[in-house]
Formats: structure tokens, sequence, C-alpha cells
């Protein structure tokens, strides 16, 4: 039983690795887009993916009866830590990213003045 466990539980590395690939393309777009609206539009999308993620994390460790509670006691507690903190990645990723590109899009213009 603790071996079909095992296979259907995702390590902890894999999620962040997930977490990582997903958020790329938001990374991208937040480094990319100039306008304020288009900001906002990223991080509407960088916060539903994170929500979507948590919630299919939360389900997983909590509320799927016998296979969450065998996961639990397989993976223990970091286990649940990791897969809810890696299910908030891209919105930490684009808002980080947002936040760099708001700074240097206001900087850049008092560095050209003579």
């Amino acid at each position: 039983m603790l071996v079909e466990i095992s296979d259907k539980i995702g390590t902890a590395s894999a999620w962040w690795f997930l977490a990582s690939i997903l958020s790329a393309p938001l990374v991208y777009a937040a480094f990319r887009v100039t306008s304020k609206l288009g900001m906002v539009v990223v991080l509407i999308f960088a916060g539903g993916l994170s929500f979507l993620m948590t919630l299919a994390s939360l389900q997983e460790a909590f509320f799927e009866d016998q296979f969450s509670q065998r996961a639990q006691n397989k993976g223990g507690r970091q286990w649940v830590a990791h897969r809810i903190a890696s299910g908030c990645l891209p919105i930490v990723l684009a808002s980080i990213t947002t936040g760099l590109r708001h700074h240097w899009a206001k900087r850049d213009p008092q560095e050209r003045k003579p």
C-alpha cells in the first residue's frame, strides 16, 4: 500500500520545478509589459494560477480522505508545506518582477538627465 501511495504523490522538488516552469511565461510577460494595465493583468493571471495550484495542493493534502492521511504520514508536514509554498511561487515571482520593472522604469529617466 505504501508503494502505491509513494508512486502517486510528487516530491517537493518536482512541485517546485513544476511551479517554476508554469511561472516562467508570467515572469517573462511581467518583464516585457510596460503599461500599468498590462502589469495588473499579469498579476491577476499569476494570482489565479497560484490560487489554483495552492487549492489543488490543499485538496490533495487534506481533503482526499484515506489518501490524504497516508500521504501526510509518508511525506510529513514538510511535504505539505512545500506543496502549499510551491503553489504561491507564480504570484511571488511575478510580483517581484513587476516591482523591479516598475522601479527600473522610474529610475532610468532620472539617470539620463544631464
